[in-house]
């Protein structure tokens, strides 16, 4: 891998910030300084980056918070992610990889103890742990942009191994983790959104599980 190419350098670049915006829209409620970034060009610019489907998708969700027919405002989209994400109710899609993949609405499973085996082997420990699941949705985004940091980092400073390593350590983690469940989850969230809010969050669901599977292709090569 060659680390003087621009091209690569803004990449890697852009999947830190990608995976720091995804993580951000699971890890609290939203705030202002959230919604302006959605409403940025950057985040349109990164997004579009992946792909048509991403762009718009993130078009979408600006569009939205930004005067679109349906305007969303902060108060009605922190009720949807307590409702969504936190409770008291069930959690019509709960935000857990092991909920998933063990074919059980239980958290703390097999894919819990991989995850975080993972997380070990890659030197990161997660800001909850041993007292949350370190399969939850924000956890492995966070995961993902640590990482991302480190490589492009690591690009920045002209070492193509520790750049390549990273990248290949984030790939498995993609294929064994995200992407097996990310797309389940986006769609459980579909089938539970009513127009509004929910609606949004199942917009943005299907962003991450979007981002996640091109990532997971671009740097086979």
């Amino acid at each position: 891998m060659r680390t003087d190419d621009e091209a690569i350098s803004i990449k890697l670049a852009n999947r830190h910030f990608l995976y720091r915006y995804l993580w951000r829209a699971y890890a609290a409620a939203p705030d202002e300084a959230f919604l302006d970034i959605v409403r940025s060009d950057h985040a349109l610019q990164a997004c579009s980056l992946v792909g048509d489907d991403e762009g718009r998708l993130q078009q979408g969700l600006a569009s939205a918070v930004n005067g679109g027919a349906e305007t969303l405002d902060l108060d009605a989209l922190r009720s949807a992610y307590t409702r969504l994400f936190e409770g008291p109710a069930a959690l019509p899609a709960p935000p857990w990889e092991s909920v998933y993949t063990s074919g059980e609405n239980l958290i703390f499973q097999q894919s819990t103890l991989e995850v975080r085996a993972a997380y070990r082997e890659a030197g990161y420990q997660a800001a909850g742990y041993p007292h949350e699941a370190d399969d939850h949705l924000a956890t492995e985004l966070a995961f993902m942009a640590e990482l991302a940091k480190r490589a492009s980092e690591a690009y920045e400073d002209g070492d193509a191994v520790a750049t390549r390593k990273l990248l290949t350590t984030q790939g498995d983690f993609l294929d064994r983790h995200l992407c097996s469940w990310v797309g389940m989850f986006a769609d459980r969230l579909t089938a539970h959104a009513a127009p509004g809010a929910p609606a949004w969050y199942a917009s943005f669901a299907h962003l991450c599980a979007g981002v996640c599977r091109a990532d997971a292709k671009a740097w086979r090569a």
